[in-house]
């Protein structure tokens, strides 16, 4: 009799399985670079394009976790490409911190080590995979062999916002 009952208990449990969010976004802003101990010697624009899939959520109030990558520039001929992983942090229901770490390509001459600190508008989809993103950043590079660095504080904002003009644009035309 306690073996039904207990079959009928776990018989109830709801699905728990959490299913994967991904973005994709571009970021720009003002950056310094420098090298050796100075850090900012120069001011350039960055810009990058971004994207990640972070596990493990299942509402705005849980922790994600999950791989990014990214390939940008610092005055449009610096080119760093690399990845890693993504810690979404939430801090508000809306409004998460999302720390990502990772290795990085400079200029195919040197490895560099990568952060990141995003926050802005990033909620959990009930609806779909995608997740779009709206924010504030802060990153910083620093490469292993050179020692040049970069720094950059900015703004994110996701595919969805410089798509949609052109997909309902596209979709008024037909």
């Amino acid at each position: 009799m306690q073996a039904l009952a207990v079959a009928a208990v776990l018989s109830q449990a709801g699905d728990v399985s959490a299913r994967p969010q991904g973005h994709v976004a571009v970021r720009a802003a003002p950056c310094g670079v420098g090298h050796g101990a100075q850090i900012w010697e120069q001011t350039r624009f960055c810009s990058a394009l971004v994207g990640d899939l972070l596990f493990f959520r299942q509402a705005n109030r849980d922790v994600g976790f999950g791989p990014y990558v990214e390939i940008g520039s610092a005055g449009f001929w610096d080119a760093r490409f690399g990845g890693g992983a993504s810690l979404l942090l939430p801090v508000h229901d809306v409004f998460p911190l999302v720390v990502s770490v990772g290795v990085y390509d400079h200029e195919l001459r040197t490895a560099s080590l990568g952060a990141t600190l995003f926050w802005g508008a990033r909620s959990y989809n009930f609806t779909s995979t995608y997740n779009w993103a709206l924010g504030l950043y802060a990153s910083a590079f620093r490469d292993l062999e050179g020692r040049d660095t970069l720094l950059s504080v900015g703004v994110e904002v996701d595919g969805f916002f410089i798509a949609a003009p052109f997909i309902y644009g596209f979709q008024a035309l037909r």
